[in-house]
């Protein structure tokens, strides 16, 4: 049984593990505490899916890793949120393949329940059926997002938006490799690379390494 003050952080940070009643003892039961130091991957498809995450602190990418090597970011999870592709898990049989890569970019923690456990209490429980379904429609828009972008918008267009988005519309630089924000992307670094190279030589960018200043004037 998780420590109290575990118990408690949890039902501030997911309120439907307040709603469960007489099921809130086994799902609590059920639980195992565990950190995560940054840059630790936590799951990789080379694994099958043994249990469902919920994040009490920190955040953590999840991914999809290329047979070449090369990565592109589906979503992101934090505090109050889980990952909705271990669904996949949770609705198979047998020895399930993890469908993506998870790894923490700030130091975490979180809360684990077996695969087990959580399938029988998610047929049971309408509480957990409201937050699963919940998460999924958020993070399904935000891949759908990600399909629409990648379809079609052009990779100069993806990586000025990014640009935007990380650096609050030039309000402040953005301190990333060339290779992450490939990775954020799904291209290679050496496209990342020439494109900044093209921006810097428009005036849009100044570069220095690991860092993107976005010209606020120039969009």
């Amino acid at each position: 049984m998780l420590e109290t003050a575990l118990i408690e952080e949890m039902k501030k940070a997911f309120p439907f593990s307040g709603e469960l009643g007489a099921d809130e003892t086994q799902f609590f039961s059920s639980l195992w505490h565990q950190t995560f130091k940054a840059s630790t991957v936590i799951l990789d498809e080379s694994k099958s899916c043994s249990g469902v995450i919920f994040v009490l602190s920190g955040q953590i990418r999840i991914y999809k890793l290329s047979e070449e090597g090369r990565e592109i970011t589906l979503y992101r999870i934090g505090r109050g949120e889980t990952c909705v592709l271990t669904v996949a898990c949770l609705l198979g049989s047998g020895d399930v393949p993890f469908p993506v890569a998870a790894v923490a970019e700030q130091d975490s923690q979180a809360l684990f329940m077996p695969l087990d456990a959580f399938r029988k209490m998610f047929y049971t429980s309408s509480a957990i059926q409201r937050f699963i379904f919940t998460s999924m429609s958020a993070k399904f828009y935000s891949i759908l997002g990600l399909l629409e972008n990648i379809t079609f918008k052009r990779t100069g267009e993806r990586l000025m938006d990014l640009l935007i988005s990380k650096t609050a519309g030039g309000t402040y630089p953005l301190y990333a490799t060339h290779e992450a924000i490939a990775a954020e992307l799904g291209t290679a670094r050496e496209v990342v690379s020439r494109l900044l190279k093209e921006m810097e030589s428009a005036g849009k960018v100044k570069l220095s390494r690991g860092k993107v200043v976005l010209n606020k004037s120039k969009f």
